[in-house]
């Protein structure tokens, strides 16, 4: 009490000290009462202060009793995980986890001692990564090993609650054949993808040709015209042929307006294949005709017995018997009796006529009886040697 009064008075004098002195000195009362409260307030912490310094704590003289020493804390004991089979998010498809397996008795069975520890240890390990990875793609291995190592490298306790363990060098991987197979199907799948945007790509090209571009000979003509914005006159020379693309993807006939139009000309194809079918059809014997036609060789004269005869030794001469008799047939049997015609069977030429024929132009033709007859008698010339 006394100590508390002596406080209170000390207090009220370091208030008054500055009034007093501002009164002498003759201060603002503002100033001299912002003196007497600032000292009031650093006098009565002072006070406070030296009173919690100078009481005496509670209860000093009862004794303390000390603390139970905790129990000495056990070392882990090391087991091994090697290639331990853990179901993935795909059937089949099973991830190989591996990893070391530090393992103690929980701290509420320490006296608790049997040879199963390290199997509830491995067996409590194994679940809880199973539980970890069975919802994970197996193509993702690297990164479901990095969720194992988050998830399993803190102490944690079997179900039961006797072992605790950890887990370090954890591995994660796939059988050598499933990361194969993985790999292809995960190519197939990436090839289909982009086939299947190709297709719907081809079909929606289609639909615009179709149903837009090529619509009719008109539209064909707008799209045209609108890639080549300058091409005024070349668009007009487009129309037959755009007028034919459009027909075609139509399954149409082209309209008459446009008819006069194509490329080539109505009909043309057909009067080129008919001629050809004709030439075709034209045989040995016409075709020799035609020959003699356009050298103006006239049946009377001696250029035109020999070409004929020349022209039936040669094929002869190259097995093709069946020409040579028509020919023969057609130019040299004007006879009512075809044995009084001349026969050029056994008179196939040598390497002399032949060459006198055709390399020799010194060589008299009309003087040889074995490659033509007189054409002005209906009989083969006499022997000259008879």
């Amino acid at each position: 009490m006394r100590h508390r009064f002596t406080g209170l008075l000390f207090v009220a004098l370091c208030g008054l000290a500055p009034a007093l002195v501002g009164s002498l000195q003759h201060w603002s009362p503002w100033l001299w009462g912002f003196m007497s409260m600032v000292t009031v307030s650093g006098s009565l912490l002072l006070v406070m202060a030296f009173a919690g310094n100078g009481r005496e704590p509670a209860g000093t003289d009862e004794p303390v009793e000390p603390e139970p020493a905790a129990p000495p804390e056990q070392p882990y004991a090391e087991t091994r995980v090697s290639e331990a089979p853990l179901p993935s998010a795909r059937d089949g498809y099973d991830f190989l986890f591996s990893a070391t397996v530090w393992w103690r008795a929980a701290p509420d069975h320490a006296d608790w001692s049997g040879s199963v520890s390290p199997a509830l240890a491995v067996s409590s390990v194994v679940n809880r990564a199973s539980s970890v990875v069975r919802h994970e793609d197996p193509a993702r291995a690297s990164f479901a090993r990095y969720l194992l190592e988050g998830e399993l490298g803190f102490p944690f306790t079997d179900r039961s609650g006797r072992v605790e363990c950890t887990v370090a060098d954890v591995t994660l991987t796939l059988a050598s054949e499933d990361s194969e197979r993985l790999r292809k199907l995960n190519n197939l799948r990436k090839d289909e993808e982009v086939w299947e945007h190709e297709r719907q790509y081809e079909r929606s090209k289609r639909r615009y040709l179709g149903d837009d571009v090529l619509k009719s000979t008109g539209s064909a003509v707008v799209w045209w015209l609108a890639r080549h914005e300058e091409e005024i006159e070349k668009a007009v020379d487009m129309i037959g042929p755009l007028a034919q693309v459009a027909a075609a993807a139509q399954d149409q006939e082209v309209p008459d307006l446009f008819r006069h139009l194509l490329v080539p000309p109505v009909g043309a194809h057909d009067e080129a294949t008919d001629e050809f079918v004709r030439e075709e059809q034209v045989s040995v014997s016409e075709r020799l005709l035609l020959l003699m036609e356009a050298a103006d060789l006239k049946p009377d004269t001696d250029g035109y017995t020999v070409l004929v005869h020349r022209v039936m030794r040669t094929l002869q001469a190259n097995g093709r018997e069946d020409a040579a008799d028509e020919i023969r047939r057609r130019f040299l049997l004007p006879y009512d009796d075809e044995s009084d015609a001349p026969s050029y069977t056994a008179a196939s030429p040598s390497e002399n006529d032949v060459e006198r024929d055709w390399g020799s132009p010194e060589t008299d033709d009309s003087a040889s009886a074995y490659y033509w007859d007189t054409p002005h008698s209906p009989h083969p010339p006499e022997d000259p040697d008879s």
